[in-house]
């Protein structure tokens, strides 16, 4: 077995139009090279330095499955947030901690997500295409957390593939042949890095006006994410995007004018050709934004407005988005720092450990709700692709609807605090979580949905009532070998109205339902 094999590394291009390719997600974390040896473990990242010691938890699930000569893996470590998304700010966090408390690890998991196989059972695997690879690589079984194999797709389902990790969040796709050897420490056209236009929720701080004097309406709009400076409540000025003229110009033009400011909403000064004749409004009206990249300085690259999100609630610190403008931040600070072309945050750790703080390096907490909930997530985030992957090869058009049922899931649970919803919205995520789940369940998930057609117009917080199913379903249903059935009713109460999620396992016993309401 090799005390080092350099990882091969992909080559910056399109996405292919046919042929013997798979499609996988490229996950955002640390790249590491596994040696796994029944009684030991050795993790190296690209640039060869040893990180076993960070990831503790990882010993265990990959030793327990190594074959007596050994295997080498190539594969990502990812730490996730909200929304079962990976982070690079949490991951900093444990890649600088060289020997993590078990408090530190139970408060920031890590998953190690396997793309390949480079050594198995006393042979050489590079040489193998890579179809013959990933066939050794699934009957390993690593499909349980915090081990899993990286979710394969056929290149004919690529453009959904794509939908998927642009709603998911991740910046770019790979692009495997399917007859390609593994070329150790090389960069070779059999596998391909193909960027995302990536997607994002800012906030409107202002705006510049179109025509002399601003009488013609909004020229561009100036973008902000909440800051996440201790103490400021402030936007981050991300940059400014133009909004074409007709309806959107005028309906957006209204909601400005009523929301004039004198003071510059914004953490610092804007560049003066910007803040120059600009006007300000009080952060309130959310909109989404494409764009291809972060540049050094931290704004967005070619962004391209997308419109407004339903409502207009603000983005308040702590939040899905503040969380999403912290790993922002820190992307753009590796950029900054000329990172490579395939992102890695290879070298952290002297700033970052510095500022451990002395519950990350000891103490015996129980990680928090939000980190459990964060677990369960991730673990369904995996759970689904690699359902959907397995139904590419037995049902394709089943998978593909689940695939963009996925696609439309993550959006919804992207929507930030406080916009507005109704039980109509969250009856659509719950259908698209639950049709997920069946097809990993199978008969040991039965649904039932009871809801008055009036009842679907009427106002419902975001996530609530999705985040009660998922609860009852991963907590209560999973658990048992028979399964179970759950029941989401929804009636008028008053004004507004209750969602009751029941549960039932196999022989008809019923457990404590769950009650969600608007306030």
């Amino acid at each position: 077995m090799p005390d080092l094999v350099p990882p091969m590394l992909a080559t910056p291009g399109a996405l292919p139009d046919g042929g013997d390719w798979a499609v996988e997600f490229a996950w955002e974390g640390l790249r590491c090279i596994c040696h796994v040896h029944p009684d030991r473990l050795v993790l190296r990242t690209a640039n060869g330095r040893d990180v076993t010691s960070s990831f503790p938890e990882l010993r265990e699930p990959l030793t327990r499955l190594a074959p007596r000569g050994g295997m080498v893996l190539d594969g990502t470590v990812v730490a996730v947030g909200e929304g079962g998304m990976p982070r690079r700010r949490l991951l900093q966090r444990r890649v600088a901690i060289a020997r993590p408390s078990p408090a530190a690890v139970r408060r920031t998991p890590v998953d190690l997500v396997v793309g390949d196989l480079l050594w198995l059972a006393g042979h050489a695997t590079v040489a193998l295409p890579y179809r013959r690879r990933r066939e050794l690589l699934e009957e390993l079984e690593l499909i349980r957390p915090p081990v899993v194999v990286s979710p394969s797709f056929p290149v004919t389902e690529a453009e959904a593939v794509m939908r998927t990790a642009e709603e998911y969040g991740a910046e770019a796709l790979h692009a495997k042949r399917l007859d390609g050897p593994y070329r150790p420490g090389r960069r070779s056209r059999a596998w391909l890095r193909v960027p995302l236009r990536r997607s994002g929720l800012v906030v409107v701080g202002g705006w510049n006006p179109a025509g002399p004097g601003g009488r013609s309406g909004v020229a561009a709009l100036l973008l902000g994410v909440p800051s996440t400076e201790p103490g400021s409540s402030g936007l981050r000025y991300v940059g400014r995007v133009g909004i074409g003229a007709g309806e959107e110009q005028r309906e957006i033009a209204a909601l400005l004018a009523g929301r004039r400011r004198r003071a510059s909403p914004f953490t610092a000064a804007l560049p003066p050709a910007v803040a120059d004749g600009a006007r300000w409004a009080e952060p309130g009206l959310v909109g989404r934004v494409e764009f291809a990249d972060w540049t050094a300085d931290g704004r967005l690259r070619l962004p391209v407005w997308r419109g407004l999100q339903q409502g207009t609630g603000g983005l308040a610190p702590g939040s899905e988005a503040a969380e999403s403008a912290a790993a922002a931040t820190d992307v753009v600070a590796q950029a900054g720092r000329g990172a490579p072309a395939e992102p890695t945050v290879d070298g952290l750790g002297t700033a970052e450990a510095a500022s451990s703080t002395h519950a990350e390096r000891g103490g015996d907490a129980a990680p928090s709700p939000a980190v459990e909930a964060r677990r369960l997530e991730q673990h369904f985030v995996y759970n689904a692709l690699n359902t959907i992957a397995a139904l590419m090869r037995t049902d394709t058009g089943r998978a593909r609807e689940l695939l963009l049922g996925f696609a439309d899931l993550t959006r919804a649970a992207d929507r930030p605090e406080g916009t507005p919803g109704t039980v109509g919205d969250e009856l659509d995520a719950i259908r698209a979580y639950l049709e997920l789940e069946q097809a990993r369940f199978g008969p040991r998930l039965q649904v039932e949905i009871v809801v008055d057609d009036d009842v679907r117009r009427l106002p419902m917080p975001p996530r609530r009532v999705l985040d009660a199913v998922r609860a009852t379903v991963q907590q209560r249903i999973e658990p048992r070998p028979g399964g179970g059935t759950v029941t989401v009713t929804a009636e008028r109460a008053g004004a507004g109205c209750v969602v009751r999620i029941d549960e039932r396992d196999s022989d008809g016993r019923r457990g404590e339902p769950t009650v969600v309401r608007p306030g």
